[in-house]
């Protein structure tokens, strides 16, 4: 391949990483042993591994010069070895989840080799009830966190007697830029800075509006960008991480949603706000004002226009509450209202929004201040849908799916959520330093869970 320019975003990812601070996306996916499993199985999976990069094309490739970022891009690996990307190791008996989670934080931490392409899998035997996992971390410069699990969902199947087919390969898709006339160019110019104008005045209304709902005292509002309490949450971070992760009934949320005129999305912040509430109680340090999450959510578009338009959202996750049903009540009302905003914008004007809210920690990550700023939000909480149907790789079943994010300074903990079947696998991905005990948060988002449905 000839070089390909890496864009001013996914160069930014590679600027923006430290040995504290490594920018992958990831994926732990638990999976059930095929019965009458063949001998050799996991040895012939992991060198079926290290052939990804004949599957997905932007496994083979890697940085032309990685000491320097001053004209980054990607060139194709001549020296590929699936060595360098393939780990397979085992847990000690009995194989405790405990055990998976505490191995699996401790490669999170770890940044990926920028002389080689940058991913890697690692294959973990042992775990216990004849299960086994897969951790794979990829870095967020060659893919995002949505696309890493279209990848991952083309890697699998509806049934357990396929195999991998390496003959087909899935090509991840790039934008195609055309040569264009200086005449065109400038043409394209006016009219990007024709619609950012226009973005510009409609984010100026809305933050204009949300203002005077604070000045003017109005409870359940979404809150203006750079509001949020400082929390132990929003301080600098060093390379420790710590990966916690829970279960949560499908049904049980979409009873709730249904009893309360609210959707899944909603039913999960009014549970993380719960469990974040009791976490922050239990280490002495609630702010009195609520936090406040960032939340990705998909806006249906008018019928001026196709196709779905994605948002970022501020919503108060009321951890200033303590009744679990008044807090779900409450957060309907919030989201309800900053969706109905955005879906009044245009979709220059969403996306400039979103820039707005993470743009001056990402410049201040680059700087070593993020924390020095009121933070833009207390925490990321993303919900993805998955799978409906039960999938396989190669023969063996599929019993969870845990996505796992980033985390910077001034932005300590991220929750990401994939749905799978009837159960919302949930992933938190955090610093453990300066959040004693964190690793109970997990099982708070269980409790959070059942008291909400016995409030209803």
């Amino acid at each position: 391949m000839k070089a390909e320019k890496l864009s001013f975003q996914d160069a930014a990812f590679l600027r923006l990483e430290s040995e504290q601070h490594p920018i992958h996306v990831a994926g732990l996916m638990v999976l059930k042993q095929p019965e009458d499993m063949p001998r050799g199985y996991f040895r012939r999976l992991a060198r079926h591994c290290g052939r990804l990069n004949e599957l997905w094309p932007l496994f083979d490739k890697k940085l032309q010069n990685p000491d320097s970022l001053r004209n980054p891009a990607w060139v194709k690996a001549d020296d590929y070895d699936p060595d360098y990307h393939v780990s397979h190791y085992a847990l000690p008996a009995p194989g405790r989840m405990e055990d998976l989670l505490t191995l699996v934080s401790r490669v999170h931490e770890r940044a990926l080799d920028r002389h080689r392409p940058l991913w890697e899998i690692h294959l973990i035997e042992g775990l216990s009830g004849n299960r086994f996992a897969l951790y794979t971390k990829v870095h967020h410069a060659l893919v995002d966190g949505v696309g890493a699990l279209r990848m991952v969902d083309t890697l699998f199947s509806t049934s357990p007697d396929e195999m991998i087919n390496f003959r087909k390969a899935k090509p991840k898709a790039l934008a195609h830029h055309r040569k264009l006339s200086l005449a065109r160019q400038f043409g394209a110019v006016r009219g990007e800075l024709k619609r950012h104008s226009s973005a510009l005045q409609e984010m100026s209304g809305l933050l204009a509006h949300m203002g005077m709902d604070s000045l003017l005292g109005k409870r359940d509002t979404p809150p203006l960008p750079f509001t949020a309490p400082r929390t132990l949450f929003n301080t600098d971070v060093d390379s420790r991480r710590r990966i916690i992760t829970a279960d949560l009934s499908f049904s049980t949320m979409r009873k709730i949603a249904d009893s309360q005129g609210a959707t899944i999305n909603d039913v999960l912040l009014a549970v993380c706000g719960g469990a974040l509430r009791e976490y922050l109680k239990g280490a002495k340090a609630l702010p009195k004002p609520s936090l406040e999450a960032g939340v990705p959510v998909s806006i249906k578009a008018t019928s001026a226009e196709d196709g779905n338009k994605v948002g970022f959202i501020i919503a108060q996750l009321f951890t200033d509450e303590p009744k679990p049903l008044t807090r779900l009540k409450r957060v309907v009302r919030v989201t309800r209202k900053a969706k109905d905003d955005l879906r009044h914008m245009s979709r220059t004007a969403v996306q400039d929004y979103a820039n707005l809210l993470m743009m001056p920690t990402l410049i201040l990550n680059l700087a070593g201040r993020a924390s020095q700023i009121p933070p833009p939000i207390n925490v990321i909480v993303s919900n993805v849908p998955g799978s409906r149907q039960r999938l396989y790789l190669e023969g063996a079943r599929l019993e969870a799916l845990y996505p796992l994010s980033v985390v910077t300074d001034g932005m300590g903990i991220n929750i990401t959520v994939v749905s799978y079947l009837k159960r919302l696998n949930v992933a938190i991905t955090s610093c453990p330093t300066e959040q004693p005990g964190i690793e109970n948060l997990g099982r708070l988002l269980k409790q959070e869970l059942d008291a909400l449905a016995a409030a209803i």
